[in-house]
């Protein structure tokens, strides 16, 4: 981009501008979330990112104006009432607005637009403000998200699923992967019915999901992704370790995601998908989670819903009655997370709607 026609003498006032109505738009949509009927709300988005646009015309920040008129042209769609401000649609536009921002400041500061919106996400927000039903607008939202993180976006599209795996190698998966859960739970009794749990929260959390998994490969992946631990003493077994790159206790429990799945698929060479989810279930929100080494995109969607599913049993273990409920909200609360989750936003929708039915424990 050509940053040439910039005014850099008023650049200054118009970040400091645009600083103060950012804040202004994003209180305006997390709010229409909730309440996405309210055309008050809506027509003060629009204005708040109506005048960020003139402010960059103003500065003569051309690249900056023409990619906020798109997002205002998703505003514009909403005006006219052909669908709503869901979670999506709002974590779509502030995660673009997060990154004009971005743009703005190199461009305060370096003079030049290093950083560019790419021509596939412009032409997604395109698609996004031309939607003419919440099915649609909520779909192309996702993927506006995903092209936010072109490596995301670029997995997704350019990976065709592994083939499943032969009925003889699922039931030989099956039958050692029981046996393992169960040498697990030797070890660690307070675990007792922690798989079954899981496994319900990951299957309804499957079914709320517009790109559902294979269920088979869910719950496959559900019964293996501990097994490593078996590997590990006691006391990291019982007390994981504080992340320490440095720690050897660390290394060896940080390997076991790992080595759940390479045990998978020495017993079940074909049962990919399935390993791919286990191994990947630990690199989750916040990064605060395993990153794994293989792999630097999206964690598999499978494995994010494995990982909601861990968080949920790390928040409500022990407890119960009124303790309970309120461990299901905290999960809630701690998958939504903010913008700087690693749980995508379908994911969000969907662990949103299941966590009602988990209120009281399974099996009561």
């Amino acid at each position: 981009m050509n940053a040439v026609e910039v005014d850099f003498s008023l650049l200054p006032d118009v970040v400091t501008e645009v600083q103060e109505h950012l804040p202004q738009l994003e209180r305006d949509l997390h709010q229409l979330v909730h309440t996405p009927d309210s055309a008050e709300l809506l027509g003060s988005a629009f204005r708040h990112m109506h005048t960020i646009k003139g402010d960059f015309g103003y500065c003569g920040a051309t690249p900056l104006l023409e990619f906020v008129h798109r997002l205002e042209s998703v505003l514009q769609a909403m005006r006219d009432g052909r669908f709503l401000c869901s979670a999506l649609v709002a974590e779509a536009l502030l995660q673009s607005m997060d990154l004009v921002q971005s743009i703005m400041l190199n461009l305060a500061q370096d003079e030049t637009f290093s950083e560019v919106p790419s021509e596939p996400l412009q032409g997604l927000i395109d698609r996004l403000a031309s939607a003419r039903s919440q099915q649609a607008a909520d779909q192309v939202a996702r993927l506006v998200l995903l092209g936010l993180h072109g490596t995301w976006l670029e997995e997704e599209n350019g990976q065709p699923p592994p083939p499943p795996p032969s009925p003889e190698n699922l039931a030989r998966a099956w039958a050692l992967g029981q046996q393992l859960e169960l040498a697990l739970l030797a070890r660690r009794p307070d675990w007792r019915g922690r798989a079954a749990t899981q496994q319900a929260l990951v299957l309804a959390l499957n079914r709320c999901y517009p790109n559902p998994v294979d269920e088979e490969t869910l719950k496959l992946a559900v019964c293996w992704h501990e097994v490593g631990l078996l590997a590990l003493p006691d006391s990291l077994l019982y007390q994981a370790p504080q992340p320490s790159p440095r720690a050897p206790e660390w290394a060896a429990y940080a390997a076991y995601p790992g080595r759940s799945a390479a045990w998978l698929l020495a017993v079940a060479a074909d049962c990919l998908e399935a390993a791919q989810i286990v191994r990947q279930h630990r690199t989750w929100a916040n990064g605060k989670g395993i990153p794994d080494p293989e792999h630097s995109g999206a964690p598999h969607r499978g494995a994010l819903m494995l990982a909601c599913a861990d968080l949920f049993h790390d928040r409500v273990a022990g407890l119960q009655g009124e303790e309970y409920r309120r461990g299901v909200l905290r999960t809630l609360f701690d998958v939504n997370a903010g913008l700087d989750t690693r749980f995508d936003a379908l994911l969000v929708n969907a662990f949103a709607a299941v966590a009602k039915d988990f209120l009281v424990p399974q099996g009561e």
